[in-house]
């Protein structure tokens, strides 16, 4: 019988449930973005402050994601994941009544504990109930589905504000989604423990002992060059999603509306190169290719964004950071799940270790930017902030190869040397 014959049809509902919560983090994540300049008016604070409003949400990622492996291993990734979705969902809502900064940005933390949790959970569930060959497409559809929510913040939350007429009612009614998908996981959410579960290549067949397994891929290389990889990636995605719409209002004279359409383009293109770096992946058997080069790509665009007046080629400018940003995420997550030794324990730890590195980042670029920019302007300090993608081009350079394609790989570039 087949591998895929054996896998149980309710992953689909799994996999529905899966994209329900990565469009709803999204929201969560980077909804005061489009409408930061109103928060600031209707608070009074400064732009420091405003940009710790997006990246304390990282802070407690990084925090929360370490602490949700750790919870995933004793208490099971579902219950993790639904404790930490409803959590998220009720800091959303009570943003819509926070009378005051201090109490908005204790709402914000509520939700980045939430987040932080539900992080390490989706990459168990997705080798519990997917086979080995599903692997990258999954990683694909879920990541782009990331995208399909930030392409929907910039979009929606401009017309969501003037329908509504309040910043806090616009972030209210995007806690009463994420609580609907609360709602979805805690009726049709299950684990699946039963022999169809998926293990990696090399996986030792006794599972990881309880709370080491965060430990252990703590001290793996690979495990290490992604996380600094991340670290650098995510700094410079989170200025740029947080800062580029007051960048555009400020120095280039848009609208809230211009401002969050043009920004736009960089989610709205980072979905198609989620798929795009999926298939790749997938239908090459390799993952390095799809890794450091695409990385590289940001650079170019983030570059090109804040340095070229032409509105058309500011767009293409950030199709290339949504290239950038997307393109290598299915690819670094479906080489981890290969690594030798995973199985889903230590891939949920491995996932919650990598992207509380990165979320770290994601934390501190926005809040500094924020505190720089007061005295050497935004677009210098998103300029300088470049330096760090350097990162991601450089450590993902040194990673193995380990998609099923490398032995064609290395039969070819053995067959073509001298």
């Amino acid at each position: 019988m087949s591998q895929t014959s054996k896998l149980s049809p309710y992953r689909w509902i799994i996999e529905v449930l899966l994209l329900l919560l990565l469009t709803a983090q999204s929201f969560a994540w980077l909804a005061p973005a489009p409408i930061l300049q109103e928060i600031r008016n209707g608070l009074g604070i400064s732009l420091s402050s405003a940009g710790l409003i997006i990246s304390i949400i990282a802070l407690c990622i990084g925090i929360f994601s370490l602490l949700g492996a750790l919870v995933a291993e004793r208490i099971g990734a579902l219950r993790a994941l639904i404790i930490g979705m409803w959590l998220m969902a009720l800091g959303q809502i009570a943003s819509g009544y926070a009378p005051n900064f201090a109490a908005l940005l204790a709402c914000r933390v509520l939700e980045g504990v939430g987040y932080g949790l539900v992080i390490a959970p989706p990459g168990t569930l997705t080798m519990q109930w997917f086979g080995e060959g599903e692997w990258p497409y999954i990683n694909m559809v879920n990541f782009a589905f990331g995208y399909v929510g930030l392409t929907a913040v910039f979009r929606a939350t401009p017309a969501l504000f003037a329908a509504v007429g309040s910043w806090r009612m616009t972030l209210l009614w995007y806690g009463v989604g994420s609580a609907g998908v609360a709602v979805l996981w805690t009726i049709f959410g299950r684990e699946h423990r039963g022999e169809t579960a998926v293990a990696a290549p090399g996986a030792l067949d006794a599972p990881a002992e309880r709370g080491n397994a965060l430990m252990e891929v703590a001290k793996m290389r690979n495990v290490l060059l992604v996380a600094a990889g991340l670290f650098g990636g995510m700094w410079v995605f989170q200025i740029y999603t947080a800062f580029l719409p007051e960048f555009f209002r400020t120095y280039r004279g848009m609208s809230m509306t211009e401002a969050s359409l043009m920004t736009q383009v960089l989610p709205f293109t980072g979905l198609f190169a989620a798929l795009g770096g999926g298939i790749g992946t997938g239908m090459s058997g390799l993952r390095k290719p799809f890794t450091w080069p695409v990385a590289f790509a940001t650079l170019v665009g983030c570059a090109g964004a804040l340095t070229l007046p032409d509105p058309m080629w500011i767009r293409l400018s950030l199709v290339l950071v949504g290239i950038g940003s997307a393109g290598s995420l299915a690819a670094i997550t479906t080489l981890l799940m290969e690594l030798p030794g995973m199985n889903p324990t230590r891939v949920g730890a491995a996932l919650g270790f990598v992207w509380a590195i990165g979320y770290f980042g994601a934390f501190i670029s926005p809040f500094l930017g924020g505190a720089l920019a007061a005295h050497i302007g935004l677009r210098t300090v998103m300029l300088g902030f470049l330096i760090f993608q350097f990162l991601p081009i450089v450590t993902m350079y040194f990673l193995p190869e380990t998609g099923p394609g490398r032995t064609r790989y290395a039969i070819a570039a053995a067959s073509a040397a001298p």
